[in-house]
C-alpha cells in the first residue's frame, strides 16, 4: 500500500474503468457504486441495484448475483490498495444468509485483513437496510506485472 493520494485516486480510477466495460457486462448489470472508502481501515463500502436481471425461480435475487457484487467489492478494494486496475480472484467463499427481494439496494462492506506483496485476504458482510444478506471472504492475487491471457 502507498499512501492516502493513491488509495483514493486508485478507487476514482477504479470506478471509471468498471463504468467503462460494456454495456452488456456482469459490471453495469449489477449497477454497483462507491458510497464510502477508509484508506486508514483498509476497507470500502458499496452498494447495488437488485433489478429484475437478478431475479431467479424463486422470484428472488440470484445467488450468483451475490457473489458477483462480492467480487467486485473486493476487487475494487484491492485495486485501491494496490497500483494496478485488476487482480485475479484466486478464492471467493460466500454464505447465502437470506432472501434478498428483487428492488432492493444490497449494501456490501469490505475489509482488507492482509496485504501481502502477492496475495490479499478479505472479509465482507451484505445488508439488505439493516439485515445481513451474506457473508464472504475472499483471496486476491497482487499482479507484478500482470500476464494477460487470451
Amino acid at each position: 500500500m502507498r499512501n492516502r493520494e493513491s488509495f483514493e485516486k486508485n478507487m476514482r480510477r477504479r470506478v471509471e474503468a468498471i463504468r467503462h466495460v460494456s454495456d452488456h457486462s456482469i459490471f453495469n448489470e449489477l449497477r454497483g457504486k462507491i458510497v464510502d472508502y477508509n484508506y486508514d481501515e483498509k476497507r470500502v463500502t458499496m452498494e447495488y441495484e437488485v433489478g429484475d436481471f437478478h431475479r431467479n425461480g424463486f422470484n428472488i435475487m440470484f445467488g450468483g448475483s451475490l457473489v458477483g457484487m462480492f467480487d467486485i467489492t473486493f476487487g475494487t478494494l484491492t485495486s485501491g490498495l494496490g497500483d494496478y486496475d485488476i487482480a485475479p480472484t484466486v478464492q471467493l467463499s460466500t454464505s447465502f444468509l437470506k432472501g434478498v427481494p428483487i428492488g432492493s439496494t444490497v449494501t456490501v462492506k469490505a475489509e482488507a485483513v492482509s496485504t501481502g506483496k502477492t496475495i490479499m485476504n478479505f472479509m465482507g458482510k451484505a445488508y439488505v437496510g439493516d439485515e445481513l444478506v451474506g457473508s464472504a471472504t475472499g483471496i486476491f492475487k497482487t499482479p507484478r506485472p500482470f500476464k494477460t491471457f487470451r
